[in-house]
């Protein structure tokens, strides 16, 4: 298991299913990207990583990682790459040495997070 690394997620495009199909009738609502993402945010850390960037505003590497105790570094590299693919949050490399990366949440990481938020709080009302 040492070197391996694990496959980066990534979400699949609109009508891999086929469903473009269904457009003739009316009901093309693709959930194609959905599943995916579903997939991406359902890996272990992803939602919390997801929450650590957002409420920092602008962090860089070893600040979220020494917010996430019991995490790889390669794990960590994993997520954010896949959440960065996912368009759910911006990765920004700066031409310095020694070279400098800063993570932030963009707004449809944001909407996600504050939309899961909410369904969370209605479910667990009931």
């Amino acid at each position: 298991m040492i070197g391996t690394r694990l496959p980066i997620l990534r979400l699949p495009k609109e009508n891999s299913c086929g469903c473009a199909s269904n457009a003739a009738n009316g009901n093309h609502e693709c959930l194609c990207p959905t599943t995916g993402l579903v997939q991406i945010m359902g890996r272990k850390y992803a939602l919390t990583l997801l929450s650590v960037i957002a409420e920092r505003g602008i962090v860089r590497f070893n600040e979220i990682k020494s917010r996430m105790d019991d995490m790889s570094s390669s794990t960590l590299a994993i997520r954010l790459a896949e959440l960065e693919n996912a368009g759910l949050i911006h990765r920004q490399e700066f031409a310095e040495i020694p070279p400098r990366v800063e993570y932030s949440v963009t707004q449809e990481g944001d909407n996600l997070r504050k939309n899961l938020i909410s369904l969370s709080r209605s479910v667990s009302q009931k």
